[in-house]
C-alpha cells in the first residue's frame, strides 16, 4: 500500500483522512461530513483497499450518485490497489452490460450507481453476500436524485455483519434516518463543510442579461484563468455559451446530462489533461468530480438551490490552492442570489468592470422563454420586443435603492417594482459588503463598448 501511495504522490493526510482512516482500519462504522475537495475518496479508499483480499468477489461495494463520479472513484481505487493487484469494476448506466458482467466475475471491489447495481442484481450477475464494506459516497446527492428506495433495496441484500461508511457534504433529514438504520455505533467525523475564504475569493458583477456573454468574455480575457468552469442552469444555455465562446477563440467544451456516455468521458478526460481550457457545464460537474488546477468558477446563471452554489464554487480552491468564483448577476438571478447570501456567511465582494466590448451572441434555433432558469427574454408582451446578446438598445433603466433594513431592492422602471419589506428585496448580510449606496445607478451602453460600476459598499 505504501508503495502505491508513493507512486501517486500521496504525501500527508488531509484532516478528514487523518481522522477517519484509523477508525475505518479499526472496523468502526464511520459517518464523515466534510468540505468538497477534502480528500474523502482517499479517506475511505485507502483503508478499504487494505482490508480487501485478492480472489474473493465483491468484498466491497461503493455506491455513487453519478456515472462520472463512479468512473473517477474507480480510477482512484485502481491507483490505491496498484501493488496489491486487486480488480475494481465500475458499473453505471449508459454503457454496455457485457464488459461489466465480465468484470464482475472477478472484481473484489465494485463501484457503481444505484440503478445499474440494481440491474446486475436482478440479472444475477452481482451477488452481495460477500460484501464486508458498504460505502455510500455523496450520500446526500443520492437522496436528492431519488435513489432512496434503490439504496434500501441494495442494503437489504448485504450481510448485517459488515462495516458501513457514509460520506456526505450535508445531512438532510432523509439521510439521517438512513444513517440510523444502516450503521451501528458509528463514529461521526465533521470537518469544515465550506471552502475556507482565505483560499477562495468570491465576487459578483451586476449586469444586464443581454450583456452577460460580453462580460463573460471580457472577464475571461482579463482574468486569464488557468482552467475555468462556467456553470449554467440548463443544457440549452451550456450549448449556446460554449458555441459562442468557440467563435471568440476560447478553447471550451460542454458537459451536461444530454451527452452520450462516451462523449462525457472524453470531455472529462480532456479537461483533466489540460486539452480543454474551459468547461461549460450544468450542475452535473458541480458534485464530486475532482478537477485539478481549476482557478476560476463563473456562475453564468445563479442556481435555484443554494447548496448547488456551494458545490459549484467547491470545484476551485481545492487542496490548498487559491481560487476565484465570480457571479454574473442579472435581474433574473436576484431571488436565488438573495437566498444564498442569507443562508451562507460568505464574503462576496463587488467586482468593477469597464470598457466591455459588446459581442454578438448566436442562440440555438429554439425560442427562449423568460423562465429564470434559462434567463431568456420573452418576445412581445408589455415589455416590448425581446432582446438578445449583442443588442445595443435597452428598454428602461434599472436602479437600486436602500431597503428598510439597509440592504437593497431593485426598482425596475418598466411599470413594476420590487418589494423591500423586511428581507424581501434586500441582499441582507454583514454591513461591510452587501449594502447598496443610496440613490440609483444609470448605466450607459453603446455599440462598441459598455461601462459600468458596481456599488455595493
Amino acid at each position: 500500500m505504501l508503495e502505491s501511495l508513493e507512486r501517486i504522490g500521496f504525501e500527508e493526510p488531509t484532516k478528514i483522512q487523518y481522522e477517519t482512516i484509523p477508525l475505518i482500519k479499526e472496523g468502526y462504522d464511520v459517518i464523515g461530513q466534510s468540505e468538497t475537495g477534502s480528500g474523502k475518496t482517499a479517506a475511505f479508499g485507502i483503508p478499504l483497499v487494505e482490508k480487501v483480499s485478492r480472489g474473493v468477489r465483491a468484498q466491497a461495494l461503493v455506491l455513487i450518485p453519478t456515472r462520472e463520479l463512479a468512473l473517477q472513484i474507480a480510477g482512484e481505487f485502481e491507483k490505491f490497489a496498484y501493488k496489491k493487484g486487486l480488480r475494481i469494476q465500475c458499473v453505471y448506466g449508459g454503457a454496455p452490460m457485457g464488459a461489466q458482467v465480465a468484470g464482475l466475475r472477478y472484481a473484489e471491489i465494485v463501484v457503481g450507481t444505484p440503478g445499474r447495481i440494481m440491474d446486475h442484481m436482478r440479472r444475477g450477475t452481482l451477488n452481495l453476500k460477500n460484501v464486508k464494506t458498504f460505502v455510500l459516497d455523496e450520500a446526500d446527492k443520492m437522496i436528492d436524485m431519488g435513489f432512496v428506495e434503490d439504496i434500501e433495496t441494495i442494503e437489504r441484500q448485504i450481510p448485517e455483519d459488515r462495516q458501513t461508511l457514509m460520506f456526505s457534504a450535508t445531512m438532510p433529514s432523509e439521510l439521517l434516518s438512513i444513517r440510523e438504520r444502516f450503521t451501528k455505533d458509528a463514529k461521526k467525523i465533521t470537518t469544515e463543510t465550506q471552502v475556507r475564504e482565505e483560499y477562495l475569493k468570491q465576487y459578483y458583477c451586476d449586469v444586464e442579461y443581454k450583456l452577460k456573454f460580453s462580460l463573460l468574455v471580457h472577464l475571461m480575457r482579463q482574468e486569464k484563468p488557468r482552467l475555468a468552469i462556467i456553470f449554467c442552469n440548463s443544457r440549452r444555455d451550456v450549448d449556446a455559451v460554449c458555441k459562442n465562446l468557440k467563435k471568440n477563440e476560447i478553447n471550451a467544451d460542454t458537459l451536461h446530462g444530454g451527452l452520450t456516455q462516451s462523449r462525457r468521458e472524453h470531455v472529462i478526460a480532456d479537461f483533466h489533461d489540460g486539452e480543454t481550457d474551459v468547461l461549460v457545464a450544468t450542475d452535473v460537474a458541480a458534485r464530486g468530480l475532482d478537477f485539478k488546477k481549476v482557478s476560476h468558477i463563473f456562475n453564468y446563471n445563479v442556481p435555484k438551490h443554494s447548496e448547488d452554489y456551494v458545490n459549484r464554487i467547491g470545484r476551485t480552491a481545492r487542496a490548498g490552492e487559491i481560487g476565484k468564483a465570480i457571479v454574473l448577476l442579472s435581474r433574473e438571478d436576484h431571488d436565488s442570489f438573495r437566498r444564498i447570501v442569507n443562508i451562507y456567511n460568505f464574503d462576496i465582494e463587488p467586482m468593477e468592470y469597464s470598457d466591455v466590448e459588446v459581442l454578438p451572441f448566436e442562440r440555438n434555433s429554439y425560442r427562449d422563454r423568460e423562465d429564470g432558469g434559462r434567463g431568456g427574454f420573452r418576445r412581445g408582451g408589455s415589455r416590448g420586443q425581446g432582446e438578445y446578446h449583442g443588442g445595443f438598445s435597452r428598454s428602461g433603466n434599472v436602479g437600486y435603492s436602500h431597503g428598510s433594513h439597509g440592504g437593497f431592492g431593485v426598482n425596475h422602471q418598466r411599470g413594476e417594482s420590487a418589494s423591500n419589506d423586511d428581507n424581501n428585496g434586500a441582499y441582507k448580510r454583514r454591513p461591510s459588503n452587501f449594502h447598496r449606496q443610496q440613490g440609483s445607478q444609470r448605466n450607459g451602453y453603446s455599440n462598441g463598448s459598455s461601462s459600468r460600476r458596481n456599488r455595493y459598499n
